[in-house]
C-alpha cells in the first residue's frame, strides 16, 4: 500500500505536534492494550497523512510487555501525575524495575529514600537551583501539572535520564526492552516538544492508562485497581485519569488531542 503523506520536518509547527500526539496515542494503545509496541518511530518512519490520520511505517522493531508490567505501568502514569511518589515504590516494584524481597533499596551510603529520591528528580528543584528560579531554561526544565500548583519536570525523557541516575544509588534495573520502549515515547516527545514546548507526555498518555487499570487480567493488575478505587491517593490519580477538574494535577499543554487513528505500512513513502 503506497501512503502519501508529508515528513514531520517539513510541517509547521500545529501540524508537528498533531502528528506526534498522535502518534503517542498510537503507541500509548499498543502499550496498553496488547503490548505489543513499534519502538523505532523516529522522523523517518513517521508521515502526517491529513488531519485526523498519522502513519507509522517501518515495524522492523517491536517490543512485547508482559500484562503485569503493562498496568504497572498504567497505574505508574496516573501516580505520577498525581505526585504520588510513594506509591511508586510496589508500582515499579511490579513493573520489574525494582526488587520486590527487597525492602531496603538504598546501596551501602544512601540515606535517602528511594521515593524521596524519586519526588526531588521529578521536582526539578536541583536543576532550578542550579540555573536559578527566575531563568528561562529553570522554568522550561519544570512543567506545572494543573492548579495544584506542584512542580513537576516537563518531560518524559527527564525522567528516563534520572532513573539512569538513580540506578547508581539504589537497587534496581530496567529491563532491556523497557528501553525500547521508553526511547520510542522519548522519541515522540521530542518532536512534539519541538513544535510545542508545554506538551505533556503524561495527559495525552492517561486515557489509555485509566483504561488498562480499570481493566484488570492479572491478580497484580486487581490489587492495583483495589489501591485506585479505596485509597486517597489511588483516587486522586483516577481523577486525573478521567480528566475530572481539581484532581490535582494533569492540566499542561498538549491535553487537547485529535481523533484519529494511525495507519502503517512498511513501504510507505513522502512522495514529491
Amino acid at each position: 500500500e503506497w501512503l502519501d503523506g508529508e515528513a514531520p520536518r517539513d510541517l509547521d509547527p500545529s501540524k508537528r505536534c498533531a502528528l506526534a500526539q498522535r502518534a503517542v496515542k498510537c503507541l500509548a494503545m499498543q502499550l496498553m492494550t496488547d503490548g505489543f509496541i513499534h519502538c523505532d518511530p523516529h522522523e523517518g518512519n513517521l508521515l502526517y497523512l491529513n488531519d485526523t490520520h498519522t502513519a507509522l511505517l517501518d515495524f522492523g522493531l517491536m517490543a512485547t510487555m508482559q500484562s503485569d508490567h503493562q498496568e504497572a505501568m498504567a497505574s505508574g502514569v496516573l501516580n505520577i501525575m498525581a505526585g504520588n511518589y510513594e506509591a511508586l515504590v510496589p508500582i515499579f516494584k511490579g513493573m520489574g524495575i525494582l526488587d520486590q524481597n527487597r525492602d531496603d533499596l538504598r546501596r551501602p551510603g544512601v540515606e535517602e529514600t528511594f521515593a524521596a529520591a524519586l519526588e526531588r528528580c521529578m521536582s526539578g528543584d536541583e536543576l532550578g537551583d542550579e540555573l536559578g528560579e527566575g531563568t528561562t531554561d529553570a522554568k522550561k526544565a519544570k512543567l506545572v501539572q494543573a492548579e495544584d500548583g506542584a512542580d513537576r519536570r516537563r518531560a518524559f525523557g527527564q525522567l528516563y535520564e534520572e532513573l539512569g541516575e538513580l540506578a547508581l544509588n539504589y537497587y534496581f534495573v530496567i529491563p532491556s526492552y523497557y528501553i525500547l520502549v521508553m526511547r520510542a515515547f522519548v522519541t515522540l516527545e521530542g518532536i512534539a516538544l519541538s513544535a510545542d514546548e508545554q506538551f505533556n507526555m503524561y495527559n495525552v498518555a492517561a486515557p489509555f492508562a485509566r483504561r488498562k487499570i480499570l481493566n484488570p487480567k492479572t491478580a497484580e493488575g486487581r490489587a492495583f485497581l483495589t489501591t485506585a478505587l479505596t485509597t486517597p491517593e489511588g483516587r486522586k490519580a483516577m481523577a486525573l485519569g478521567l480528566g475530572i477538574p481539581g484532581g490535582g494535577g494533569g492540566g499542561g499543554g498538549g491535553a487537547e488531542t485529535q481523533k484519529g487513528g494511525a495507519r502503517s505500512d512498511g513501504r510507505g513513502r513522502k512522495r514529491g
